[in-house]
């Protein structure tokens, strides 16, 4: 084979690692060795779980679904995943420029705690959990670049890292790489451990030796449908392991609208009382979360110590600069300035209001 020139290309929320010169049959290669020093390294770098499953096109029941899913129009204001449908449907697009739709290498899927306990105190305002530590989008990148990069010498192929942002079915593939199940509550429930994990992928050529996918489900469980307070999930449909988004309404959820809707809320909505950003009813209420022994966090994933001391009033007077300073490196500027002042003023309880 040619010499090849390694380069590295960062795009928003992932990044590929390749070398610029490879022959077509290089694409794909066979390399079982390189899987138990690839999980060891992987999991040097924080991740909990890691699994790996066929790079391959979805199943199509499960793209059904999706499409289906986005055509009711469940999914609110997220345009964006309207788009990029056959690179959903066929993960190998996400390398090669997108020029090779072939099957052949490896979704590499990992899930990193976030878990942190209850750090909650009275009075104030309440913010996700996962949003209490460091952006998991810039603290996974850093984690995973120097393994892919490892990955990439060892190959010569491309690897690239998925955070979140990419078009890819991460809860599907983390499935499939016998991760965990996706729940009713549509989280990844890693058995034994629960649900409050990071997802992150690498996609590569590479092959490595799959491991069994996790076929359990919720059940006859309800707990989540009947722990939301916005009536968000529904059990309109039988638990089935291919059906990972139905029964769920972005536009009923308290998450999607203190987080990614803009404007004013539906006339409909009551939030809860000071849940300012963000909801975890659903993943409170699961047995899975309940009776799991949760694994520690990531130290970037502990909670802020301002963010748990937050009231209406600190947030009401915030500026600019000053809301840049407390959210640096937070994943809660996702909801932006405008957002958080719209959301504190309807989630302070009336006796405040009225104070």
């Amino acid at each position: 084979m040619a010499p090849f020139t390694r380069i590295f290309i960062r795009e928003a929320s992932h990044v590929i690692i390749r070398h610029t010169t490879m022959t077509r049959s290089s694409l794909s290669i066979p390399v079982s060795p390189l899987s138990g020093r690839l999980k060891r390294q992987l999991r040097e770098a924080g991740a909990y779980a890691v699994g790996y499953a066929p790079l391959r096109e979805v199943d199509p029941t499960v793209m059904d679904n999706y499409i289906s899913w986005i055509a009711e129009d469940r999914h609110g204001g997220l345009a964006y995943l309207e788009h990029n449908t056959e690179i959903r449907r066929n993960p190998a697009l996400l390398l090669d420029g997108g020029n090779d739709p072939r099957t052949g290498g490896t979704i590499i899927s990992m899930a990193f705690p976030y878990y942190s306990g209850n750090p909650y105190r009275p009075g104030k305002l309440k913010i996700a959990r996962y949003a209490l530590g460091d952006d998991y989008h810039e603290v996974l990148r850093r984690r995973l670049t120097p393994v892919a990069r490892w990955l990439t010498e060892e190959t010569g192929l491309e690897a690239r890292i998925c955070v979140d942002t990419a078009p890819i079915l991460e809860r599907y593939w983390a499935r499939e790489a016998g991760i965990g199940f996706i729940g009713r509550n549509h989280q990844l429930i890693v058995p034994g451990a629960g649900p409050c994990f990071f997802l992150a992928e690498i996609v590569t050529r590479v092959e490595l030796p799959p491991d069994d996918p996790c076929r359990l489900t919720c059940g006859d469980c309800l707990a989540c449908v009947k722990g939301c307070p916005s009536n968000a999930l529904s059990h309109d449909r039988k638990p089935s392991p291919d059906r990972p988004h139905t029964g769920f309404d972005c536009r009923r959820c308290h998450s999607y609208l203190t987080i990614e809707h803009r404007g004013d809320f539906p006339d409909d909505f009551k939030p809860r009382p000071l849940a300012l950003y963000g909801c975890d009813l659903c993943l409170e209420s699961c047995p899975h979360f309940r009776n799991s022994p949760h694994p520690a966090p990531l130290p970037e994933f502990m909670p802020r110590e301002p963010l748990l001391n937050l009231t209406p009033d600190y947030i009401l007077s915030l500026t600019p600069p000053a809301y840049n300073l407390l959210l640096r490196h937070s994943p809660i500027k996702r909801a932006k300035l405008d957002g958080l002042l719209r959301n504190c003023r309807r989630v302070i309880p009336d006796p405040i209001k009225n104070a």
